[in-house]
């Protein structure tokens, strides 16, 4: 190899990508610091301004029918936040700039917090689901410590249920959140059926733009 060739050549494109997976999930690993994009920067000063504003939350509200397996739903949910870097994403102050600090790929994700609403009436039921929505959308992130993504589980009945998906702007927008709710039903089927994952492996990350 001359000293001008790169380190990949006579490698297969194939090759070349399992290289690249290889690089990436080694990089994931190990917490990360990155800088904010500039949309991220614009939130983050709002935040400090209103740290307690519920104004940069976005909270979806999934109708479930069926029976459900909750494990199966904890697993994809983790499997998600393991694909996401900007879902283990956390915010500090460096040397006074703000920096993304995103968690090792592997950490534990917590179970999906759950509500149990099958023993009440159907008219209270109905507002009681309502006032709980409100309520996650008006409860802040504490964009250092984090996480900035709430997940509840409503059980409505034995084959109906809500769930809620929570979280800050920062790490998120609406097209975002179709994108995470595909996901997570996309995995919840593999799991429950038995099978391995089958979304394909992400070549990069929101941090790797900013």
């Amino acid at each position: 190899m001359s000293a001008t060739g790169s380190p990949t050549d006579g490698f297969s494109l194939e090759e070349k990508r399992a290289l690249l997976a290889q690089l990436l999930r080694e990089k994931a690993a190990k917490p990360k610091t990155f800088p904010l994009s500039f949309a991220q920067q614009r939130l983050w000063f709002l935040h400090q301004l209103q740290p307690d504003a519920p104004t940069y939350i976005i909270c979806a509200a999934v109708r479930l029918a069926g029976r459900l397996d909750p494990a199966a739903l904890d697993r994809a949910v983790g499997e998600v936040v393991h694909r996401h870097a900007s879902l283990r994403t956390t915010f500090a102050v460096q040397e006074g700039q703000p920096v993304q600090v995103v968690a090792p790929a592997r950490a534990e994700t917590p179970p999906a917090r759950t509500i149990d609403l099958g023993d009440m009436p159907e008219g209270a039921r109905a507002d009681e689901l309502r006032r709980l929505v409100r309520g996650e959308t008006q409860q802040p992130f504490d964009l250092e410590r984090g996480p900035l993504m709430r997940v509840t589980l409503l059980r409505l009945g034995p084959a109906e249920h809500v769930l809620l998906l929570t979280l800050h702007h920062i790490i998120a927008d609406g097209w975002s959140m179709s994108i995470l709710i595909q996901e997570i039903a996309a995995l919840y089927q593999a799991f429950r059926a038995g099978q391995p994952p089958a979304l394909p492996e992400l070549p990069i990350q929101y941090a790797d733009f900013a």
